[in-house]
């Protein structure tokens, strides 16, 4: 069946594609020597843009562990466990296991030299030397490329809710829509909210850091849930907020891009001892809207006057 996001128009295309199976499960209990069974649904699901993506970053990595090979197989050394070696490493690394066969063969030849200085006649002594020339052969299997992009894009997911209460497409949109923690992680490692690197040296110090991070990542998180709800409520959707495509549209704007969207409001002192704060656009007063806030938030009494 076609799964569909809430709000969409009937012309656009589905998010992707699944089906479920319900499967029967049970477990014996041995404190109390009884079985416990309960249903479980197993919900399969495609999605065309995760597909894409997948087939995009494993031909990425297929072309550089190839890039790797080739550089390898030009210069393959004498010591054949080395460069068997060097060719597991490079396959793990890019994650290309399944998708190449490689073979080392030895081709050993001997010849015949003089030995000793100088023009060498027919009695001069002569040794033999050998030596070992290695050669790294290199294959893609194709069968397991297709494979793996025939599989790209499908997820499973399970759960115990009955149909009635939880269905395929509402399970993909809950799941799109969970709270990632991971977010929060990511802002204190090198999003906008960076913890590190600490210069500090006294404990104090750093706590005091944390502390203040934390009070921010709340704000960011309570801004985010406060303005995706209201655009739930409202079924409005945000624009204006990336820069070179001002008619993108989201839902579920970021705090970073509506906070960037106030960069632009200038306070200015004049001469004569007045203020003057630039006007707010009508995406920065939707914005305000959204976040329940007061557009007088961004207006400022002459100097000398209480407001």
């Amino acid at each position: 069946m076609e799964i569909r996001l809430p709000r969409a128009d009937e012309e656009e295309p589905a998010v992707g594609k699944g089906f479920e199976v319900e499967l029967g499960k049970f477990w014996f209990n041995k404190e109390t020597n009884k079985w416990v069974r309960w249903h479980e649904r197993y919900l399969v699901v495609y999605s065309p843009s995760l597909a894409a993506s997948a087939i995009r970053g494993q031909q990425q990595r297929i072309n550089s562990a190839q890039t790797a090979l080739n550089k390898l197989a030009a210069k393959p050394g004498e010591d054949l466990q080395a460069l068997a070696h060097k060719v597991e490493n490079i396959l793990e690394r890019y994650r290309v296991k399944d998708f190449f066969l490689s073979s080392i063969t030895e081709e050993i030849t001997q010849q015949t030299r003089h030995v000793g200085r100088g023009r060498p006649s027919k009695n001069s002594p002569t040794e033999s030397v050998t030596s070992i020339c290695l050669q790294l052969h290199i294959q893609q299997v194709d069968a397991a490329i297709k494979e793996a992009e025939t599989l790209a894009g499908w997820r499973l997911y399970v759960t115990n809710a009955p149909t009635t209460q939880l269905s395929l497409s509402l399970a993909v949109i809950y799941y799109r829509d969970e709270w990632l923690l991971e977010r929060g992680f990511h802002r204190f490692k090198r999003g906008s909210l960076p913890a590190l690197p600490i210069y500090f040296q006294n404990q104090n110090r750093i706590i005091g850091l944390m502390f203040l991070l934390n009070i921010a990542l709340r704000v960011f998180t309570l801004m985010e849930f406060v303005v995706w709800q209201a655009l739930i409520e409202t079924q409005q959707s945000l624009a204006g907020l990336y820069d070179g495509n001002p008619k993108r549209k989201t839902g579920r704007p970021s705090a970073e891009k509506m906070l960037k969207a106030f960069c632009n409001l200038t306070l200015y002192f004049l001469p004569d001892s007045t203020l003057f704060i630039t006007p707010l656009s009508e995406l920065q007063k939707q914005i305000l809207c959204l976040m329940k806030m007061s557009e007088s938030l961004y207006q400022v009494a002459p100097v000398g006057t209480s407001t």
